[in-house]
């Protein structure tokens, strides 16, 4: 809980701080948070249930400058949620953490040149459960994920953006390098791994109806050593305002890295929640 409120706080003073000292008019700031729960309490119910509780917490910010010569986009993303069923011991059900900054370089033509530094990581330990416990697998910080790359930009409009390019992913582990980081076919323990690649990103965020928004980001990457795996990660979320301050979210994730799992991984969540735009 303290690497949370000190991550939140982190970003919350920084963009606070970024968006009051900057006088130049074309700095846009937001920061939206958000609280998702839900709920069902069973008490002699004979057809048979468990008692369950969940929640997640999403914070999302952005600071955007633009001239006429550049476009400098900068977001980042927490979410955290677990989920407790009867007595079993509460189990996180998403745990991220997204820093992006792009920087793209407006042409006269429809393609424009970016360059972009991005880093993944979670939050809090995580865990593999059996019938026989649980075994800790990562960690703050473990795996961790940097990518830069440099290409070209489409943005047709506000709604839309494609951006293809050549890319370096690292991924840097410390006691969980299996099977992060860690290559099998070779003796030595590997703590880190560089790939270099080629990256594909789409984006879409429309309103859908007047109460409905997607947000959806396609993130496609090959290494350049073995072209024909693509690693693959897409998350799209669905929310509908009920109030200005109340909404449903319907967050679906799909990872697929054959170094790490040969399936592909889903995370789906369905859950109410209250929202706040704090800037």
């Amino acid at each position: 809980m303290n690497k949370i409120l000190s991550i939140i706080m982190l970003i919350s003073t920084v963009s606070f701080a970024q968006s009051k000292a900057q006088a130049d008019t074309t700095w846009q700031a937001e920061l939206i948070g958000a609280l998702h729960f839900s709920q069902a309490y069973f008490d002699n119910w004979v057809a048979g249930g468990e008692s369950t509780i969940a929640g997640q917490l999403d914070l999302n910010g952005k600071a955007i400058k633009t001239t006429d010569k550049f476009v400098w986009t900068n977001s980042g993303r927490i979410a955290y949620g677990t989920s407790k069923v009867a007595r079993k011991d509460a189990t996180k059900t998403i745990d991220e953490i997204k820093l992006e900054s792009i920087y793209n370089y407006l042409w006269e033509y429809r393609f424009d040149p970016y360059f972009a530094i991005k880093a993944e990581t979670q939050l809090a330990s995580g865990y593999a459960h059996s019938e026989d416990g649980k075994i800790q697998v990562s960690d703050f910080l473990d795996p961790a994920y940097f990518t830069q790359s440099l290409g070209v930009l489409y943005k047709p409009n506000e709604k839309i953006s494609l951006r293809i390019g050549a890319a370096v992913k690292e991924t840097i582990t410390k006691d969980y390098p299996e099977p992060y980081a860690d290559d099998p076919e070779t003796k030595e323990i590997e703590k880190t791994k560089i790939e270099p690649g080629a990256e594909a990103v789409f984006t879409v965020s429309k309103n859908l109806s007047d109460n409905t928004q997607i947000n959806s980001t396609l993130d496609l990457f090959n290494g350049f050593t073995e072209l024909s795996a693509t690693d693959v990660k897409w998350d799209t979320d669905f929310t509908t305002k009920v109030t200005e301050l109340i909404n449903i979210k319907l967050s679906v994730k799909l990872f697929y890295d054959k170094d790490i799992s040969l399936k592909r991984q889903l995370n789906q969540a369905l859950m109410l929640g209250i929202s706040y735009t704090f800037f």
